[in-house]
């Protein structure tokens, strides 16, 4: 099914920082809409006001200065007040000033004042350098007068850009106090996700360090606790059953030393060994299975020369093994633990398929294959993953023979441990391949 993607981040950081900008986003433009409702409109109505006093009283003046003497007074105006009124020449040109809420307002009172034909006026600039100013036209006694003063008087300057500065740079603090926050939680968080991946893989990660705040805190310290649990639970089984398979191995063997003695008939003094050796067989897949392969150092080995050591024994044994080794660069393993995969292989085709085997090794990509053939009665492909888990059995599909049911589950648990894969495929014309997938390092 299609999934649309979510737009909210994954990861706790960026999380964090998604909640920050949108909260900080939010906040900026509430503060400037607040901004222009309580305080920029009512200080435009405050300059009008104060600007329209002003106009009154220039107008007021000038009507009762002589016209004689309005040059004197406009002279004056301009030193004193910053303000010039000219009288309008035929060469001049003047627009109406574009429409922005403060000169709106100023436009409105105005018109409430002189009249409905009173505007505000601006001159094309020829050159942008200069100071925009805003025209406005009043009469007196019938003479035209223009009242020119800068823009900035009447409209403020624009501050977005202020407020957008002063919100990215307030984004920027407030994200550094997240990544300085959050590491202190997702450090200790990613080290606990690692402990806890090495212990799903059977090693015995270092203790989690319990720092940050006191919730991680609580969650390394039970993560340690379970560790320790997990690994005093662990030492118990193995020496549980280092023991009983060790105190089982001494009645076995007066048991074969009587059977020596016993005046029976050769196959039933044969069929009593064959259960004794089955007996020891079980016992050391048990010793095998509590073995703990961690201890054991990485060495780096031509895993050919494990193959054909391993061969040799089995050939001695009775078995009938073909060699296909491929040129193979060393890989790092522990050397006795991938002994014993390779042992374990060629015992279970040998004990379901009889002697007649290969030994394959092969390079692929960036992956050395180690297989193990046989031509017996094979694996169902539904039941393969099922019988690598402990004391599994499926004695219809081989041959019926008796064991603990452990062998595949310590090929399985070695093969993980050295990041590789253990595979049972059917074999082409019939049989087992029995498959071992090493990374290349």
């Amino acid at each position: 099914m299609f999934r649309i993607p979510s737009p909210i981040p994954k990861s706790l950081l960026a999380r964090t920082a998604f909640v920050i900008v949108i909260a900080l986003g939010a906040s900026q433009v509430v503060s400037v809409l607040l901004f222009r409702h309580y305080s920029r409109e009512p200080r435009i109505q405050l300059v009008a006001i104060g600007f329209m006093t002003q106009l009154r009283t220039i107008r007021t003046a000038l009507e009762a200065v002589p016209v004689s003497q309005h040059q004197e007074f406009i002279k004056k105006l301009r030193e004193e007040g910053g303000i010039r009124v000219t009288r309008p020449r035929g060469e001049d040109t003047i627009v109406p000033a574009s429409g922005i809420p403060a000169l709106t307002i100023l436009r409105e009172r105005l018109r409430d004042e002189f009249g409905p034909d009173a505007d505000i006026f601006q001159r094309p600039r020829p050159n942008p350098a200069l100071p925009p100013v805003l025209i406005v036209k009043i009469f007196v006694s019938e003479l035209e007068y223009w009242v020119i003063f800068p823009r900035n008087r009447i409209v403020e300057p624009d501050y977005s850009w202020a407020w957008i500065g002063w919100g990215v740079f307030g984004g920027l603090l407030a994200l550094l106090g997240a990544v300085f926050l959050v590491s202190r939680v997702t450090r200790p968080l990613r080290e606990l996700a690692k402990a806890a991946h090495e212990l799903g893989q059977g090693k015995n990660p270092a203790l989690v360090a319990e720092i940050g705040p006191e919730e991680v805190k609580s969650v390394a310290s039970a993560f340690n606790q379970m560790r320790e649990d997990l690994s005093r639970v662990e030492r118990e089984r193995a020496t549980f059953l280092a023991g009983v398979s060790h105190d089982l191995r001494t009645p076995l063997s007066r048991l074969r030393l009587g059977i020596e003695m016993l005046p029976a008939d050769p196959v039933t003094r044969h069929d009593l060994e064959q259960d004794i050796e089955d007996i020891n067989s079980v016992i050391s897949q048990f010793m095998d299975f509590a073995r703990d392969e961690n201890q054991e150092s990485v060495e780096a080995i031509d895993l050919n020369l494990l193959v054909q050591s391993a061969a040799e024994r089995a050939t001695r044994m009775g078995a009938n093994i073909t060699l296909e080794l491929a040129a193979l660069q060393p890989v790092r393993i522990r050397p006795l633990a991938m002994q014993r995969v390779i042992a374990n292989l060629i015992d279970n085709a040998m004990k379901h398929a009889g002697p007649e085997m290969m030994l394959r090794t092969e390079r692929e990509a960036d992956q050395i294959s180690l297989s193990v053939l046989d031509r017996g009665p094979g694996i169902p492909v539904v039941e393969a993953e099922r019988l690598k888990q402990p004391f599994t059995r499926l004695d219809d599909a081989r041959s019926g023979k008796s064991g603990a049911g452990l062998g595949l589950a310590i090929i399985d648990r070695i093969i993980k441990m050295h990041k590789g894969t253990f595979v049972l495929l059917p074999r082409e014309g019939g049989g087992l391949e029995a498959k071992v997938l090493l990374p290349v390092v």
